[in-house]
């Protein structure tokens, strides 16, 4: 059978090409300022420069699995990083562009990530309790039965505490719009502002939840008291098997959310032993040896790392159209790992190569890449 006879959709059209090279060149531009910026702040990126050989090295490994260009400025900062250049880390554009779209479902990834979806998928797992959905402008409670719009009110009284309102679909990980909020007297209560539900919905719209506060364990809670601070573990299913490839810690400072563009900070953790790496890094991979809000040092183990680890396996498990996928779960004040959320796609990698001293992959990097190339080469949904 010719190219020409197989299905729209298994030839690589024009189109396709046209779009992918599109994404490719707005990826590029949007990392453009990010590297530059990374270059500016790490020590010695900005005199770091790749010799002839290494760039060499780095262009004739990729064109291996198909990839005809990568930003060489990646391998800048992590020269700069690392003091030596490796061909198997992961540039950010790359991934997302070439390797992601090929590893990960990309059409279906919003409906695994929807946190009013979470509850069902994950019924028998640990998760932040949810009292109350709205779900395409529709009210429900926690077990999905039907809330008239006049009876939220009534319906949240009787909860009392902290509270957390998020958006149900957003950007992974992004953190954006996340709000600590009371009810008091039929009102939700965010720091001195007091809103009413219409305003709640001018700001979310529609498809949101409220989550109860959950009490995290001590040992993560001294990091940074005043945000959630969870584990983003990342895994890889690849020959059938699902395992561990990064874990990093991720902590507020100052902010009530953990998120590294909210101002948070990265440590490393060994996904072996559970150990941290010792220094932890914010957006901009400045290193800070104590966190600089509690002075806590960024020594010993992640608590409860064997469930933890054990918690992000079984949730890969239910998910086949993600062969990488990232977790997000903290850890209660009984040691209990608990899920708050499944990052599907826009997955990002460079702060977990730097963290964890390897490339992504490490040494599964070639396997994944020819798995990568192969499925491109079949036509694969791109």
């Amino acid at each position: 059978m010719k190219p020409a006879d197989l299905p729209i959709r298994h030839q690589d059209t024009l189109v396709r090409k046209t779009l992918r090279r599109a994404e490719l060149l707005r990826y590029w531009w949007e990392y453009r300022g990010r590297l530059e910026s990374l270059l500016r702040h790490v020590e010695g990126g900005g005199s770091v420069q790749l010799d002839a050989r290494e760039r060499a090295s780095i262009r004739r490994f990729w064109k291996h699995y198909g990839v005809s260009y990568v930003n060489l400025e990646w391998y800048r900062l992590f020269k700069a990083l690392n003091g030596s250049v490796d061909p198997r880390y992961i540039p950010e554009e790359t991934f997302r562009t070439r390797l992601e779209p090929l590893l990960c479902r990309r059409d279906v990834s919003a409906a695994y990530h929807d946190k009013n979806q979470m509850d069902r998928i994950f019924a028998d797992l640990r998760r932040p309790r949810t009292v109350l959905r709205n779900i395409y402008g529709a009210y429900f409670d926690e077990g999905y039965q039907p809330i008239r719009r006049d009876a939220v009110a009534a319906h949240l009284a009787g909860h009392h505490g902290p509270h957390f309102l998020k958006p149900a679909i957003s950007g992974t990980g992004s953190g954006n719009n996340v709000a600590r909020v009371e009810f008091v007297n039929g009102a939700f209560r965010l720091g001195a502002s007091a809103l009413s539900l219409a305003e709640i919905e001018r700001i979310y719209v529609q498809d949101f939840v409220i989550q109860e506060g959950v009490s995290q364990h001590p040992s993560l809670a001294l990091f940074h008291p005043g945000s959630l601070n969870t584990l983003r573990v990342i895994t890889l299913r690849l020959n059938d098997t699902i395992r561990l490839i990064a874990a990093t810690l991720r902590m507020g400072n100052g902010s009530h959310v953990d998120n590294g563009h909210a101002g948070g900070l990265l440590c490393g953790v060994n996904i072996d032993s559970g150990a941290l790496t010792g220094f932890a890094c914010d957006v901009l991979f400045r290193k800070y040896d104590r966190h600089p809000l509690t002075g806590a040092a960024f020594a010993g183990s992640f608590v409860s790392f064997a469930k933890t680890k054990e918690l992000a396996l079984a949730v890969h498990a239910r998910l086949p159209y993600f062969d990488v996928l990232s977790c997000d779960i903290a850890v209660l004040d009984n040691g209990a790992p608990c899920l708050v959320e499944v990052n599907t796609f826009g997955q990002g990698v460079e702060p977990h190569q730097y963290l964890k001293g390897a490339p992504l992959f490490d040494a599964a990097t070639e396997d994944v890449l020819s798995l990568v190339a192969s499925r491109a080469r079949s036509g694969w949904s791109h």
